[in-house]
């Protein structure tokens, strides 16, 4: 291995290192590891060949890498903003990452805002290589009602943006009630209430409009949250 590859990969294995990686972002690395020569287009379309078929970057798609030189390697979830700017990993994945939805999604599910006056935003379903995204629009105000701290998880965990599991539960919700929406909500005897904090689920309801459909779902499913 030449001194620049070696180098180049430490880079990439800090701690430091971004989860994800572009073909642009690649190359400065590149670069900075010769010294600030430029490395050919061929050169490291090679290199990047090579560590994506030895597991060390998984494409997601064209120019697009998750980055498994680190010890914590990046995830699909960590590309989503790659995607949609704004949008924030939601629903199903963070309910069943959190343990409160019994029967999650190998699909990563994310809410992207929706703006009046600009063009939609293209949602749906997008297959990559590293997995399958899922993207939902609803309004802005419904994103970000509610205080930052009660809808967001705080930045230091995750390398993206992120609903907390009760923010994931009101977008469920939302959605469930929402004429241009298909999605239902999970099946009430997948979720665990007693992992969500009551207070805040209020607060957040209450900011989207939705408490009194929250109210009607907790009491037709007979559902405890804490307090």
């Amino acid at each position: 291995m030449t001194a620049w590859r070696r180098r180049l990969e430490q880079a990439l294995s800090a701690a430091e290192a971004p989860r994800v990686l572009t073909r642009d972002l690649l190359d400065r690395f590149a670069r900075s590891a010769r010294d600030g020569e430029t490395v050919p287009a061929s050169t490291l379309s090679l290199w990047i060949s090579r560590e994506a078929d030895a597991g060390k970057l998984l494409r997601v798609q064209r120019g697009l890498y998750l980055n498994r030189f680190r010890t914590v390697h990046g995830t699909l979830a960590d590309a989503v903003p790659f995607f949609h700017k704004d949008a924030a990993v939601s629903l199903n994945t963070v309910l069943g990452d959190a343990g409160v939805l019994n029967n999650p999604s190998n699909t990563v599910a994310a809410v992207v805002p929706l703006d009046t006056g600009v063009p939609a935003p293209h949602l749906g379903q997008k297959r990559t290589g590293a997995g399958r995204l899922h993207f939902f629009g609803m309004p802005r105000r419904i994103l970000q009602a509610g205080k930052a701290s009660d809808r967001l998880e705080a930045e230091h965990r995750y390398a993206h943006a992120r609903a907390t599991p009760e923010k994931a539960l009101v977008d469920c919700l939302y959605l469930a009630v929402s004429p241009r929406s298909n999605r239902s909500m999970p099946v009430r005897q997948d979720i665990d209430l007693t992992l969500l904090e009551g207070t805040r689920l209020r607060r957040l309801a209450k900011a989207a409009g939705l408490a009194d459909r929250l109210t009607e779902w907790l009491e037709r499913s007979r559902g405890e949250i804490t307090s």
